[in-house]
């Protein structure tokens, strides 16, 4: 704080307001919470069936097994076969038999986006009886 007195300047001390600075910052923090938009993932799309379904007895001439394997590897009814290759084979079955069930196993050690690229090329040949099995 500056005083002026008789053509001389005098210095005094100088106050520093810290409650208005905390005020500023606890409004901004609550703007910034509140308009804030978060993304919030959707993950893969699944209907499944709830605990009341009891299970039902399918032809075995009428489920198309495809395994993913550790590494990468692909097997339909053990034949090994490249991921792009998976839809036209199930596409080619659909059409001899519309009731076919694709059963995709996932090894634990498979690779995740292995069962999520299989599931893609699944839905793609538009097969709507998907089961799903793990196996160790």
């Amino acid at each position: 704080m500056i005083q002026r007195r008789r053509g001389r300047f005098q210095f005094g001390a100088c106050e520093f307001q810290a409650a208005s600075m905390s005020d500023l910052a606890f409004l901004l923090l609550v703007f910034f919470v509140v308009t804030t938009t978060f993304a919030v993932e959707e993950g893969i799309p699944l209907v499944l069936p709830g605990k009341a379904t009891t299970a039902t007895r399918v032809d075995a001439s009428a489920v198309l097994e495809i395994q993913a394997l550790a590494g990468g590897r692909v097997e339909v009814q053990g034949q090994p076969v490249a991921v792009s290759g998976v839809r036209r084979i199930i596409e080619q079955r659909l059409r001899s038999n519309p009731e076919l069930v694709v059963l995709l196993t996932t090894h634990r050690s498979a690779e995740y986006g292995l069962m999520v690229d299989l599931l893609d090329e699944i839905k793609l040949a538009n097969c709507r009886r998907i089961s799903l099995k793990t196996v160790e």
